[in-house]
């Protein structure tokens, strides 16, 4: 069972901000009025009122709405419309992760948590999962069932203790070549653009497993000796002599003796046997 523990942690940028300058507006100077006070009977100047000022009440601007993540089951379904394919047996729910990962150190943040049990995957949400979260579970579970070990292991050397675990790092990579973005959501792997494409392209790539059985000498009791080798992949050859196979990779011939049954099995290339098997 493969567990990955998840924190959100959504990857878009922020809005760029725009720097709004105000200027102080230049009020035209108006010539100075020259009033001269002088003895004459003038009559006596008389001011006008000055306009009633209308009391201005402000109201404060209404804080900006905190946007809602998607619901679970909207977000499921753009992540799978952008290619992340969690396999035929994968389902999710909301529920407790902690039940099946363990405690997951992420107080008042949304988490999830995919695990793998007699053939079926399953995710289990709590919270509120952003879009990241979401896409990277459902690459998690994609990265369970179909990415070889081969694949795993290229992306973990290149990962290390960035991420949480291999399998992470391989969904990780997925998320960013589907969806465009770093999930951020499990450790402070960033997967490179060139890696996750590679990924991508390799994580159906299936392995061609050959198996070649020669049974020697059980009739005539005479020891025979074949040579087994295979061209790509790895060899695992099982002689009658004890039940730890031989192994040798591509093109390192295992050569073995004795009476009985020879099992040769090739993983990722066809197996070629040479040699005289005995009745």
């Amino acid at each position: 069972m493969a567990a990955a523990l998840l924190i959100v942690g959504i990857p878009v940028g922020s809005a760029p901000v725009h720097a709004s300058t105000w200027s102080a507006l230049t009020v035209p100077a108006f010539p100075p009025s020259a009033s001269a006070a002088t003895a004459s009977p003038t009559p006596t100047p008389t001011s006008a009122p000055a306009p009633a000022v209308a009391p201005v009440t402000t109201t404060p601007a209404a804080a900006a709405a905190t946007p809602a993540e998607p619901s679970v089951a909207s977000s499921v379904a753009l992540v799978e419309a952008a290619g992340i394919e969690p396999g035929p047996t994968w389902s999710w729910s909301m529920g407790d992760p902690t039940a099946h990962c363990g405690a997951i150190n992420a107080p008042g943040m949304a988490t999830g948590c995919t695990y793998w049990a007699s053939g079926v995957e399953t995710t289990v949400f709590a919270g509120a999962p952003s879009l990241a979260l979401v896409a990277h579970e459902l690459a998690n579970a994609e990265a369970e069932y179909s990415a070889l070990p081969s694949l795993v292991s290229q992306v973990a050397a290149v990962a290390g203790s960035t991420s949480w675990s291999p399998t992470d790092a391989v969904a990780s990579c997925l998320v960013v070549h589907f969806l465009g973005f770093q999930d951020d959501a499990a450790g402070s792997w960033q997967c490179p653009v060139a890696l996750a494409t590679d990924v991508a392209a390799h994580i159906h790539d299936t392995v061609t497993i050959t198996q070649t059985t020669a049974v020697c000498g059980k009739a005539s009791g005479i020891s025979s000796t074949l040579t087994f080798t295979v061209a790509q992949g790895t060899l695992s050859v099982t002689t009658p002599t004890g039940p730890t196979p031989l192994t040798a990779p591509a093109g390192t011939p295992v050569t073995v003796s004795g009476i009985g049954t020879f099992v040769a099995t090739g993983t990722g290339g066809t197996v070629s046997e040479t040699g005289a098997c005995n009745a």
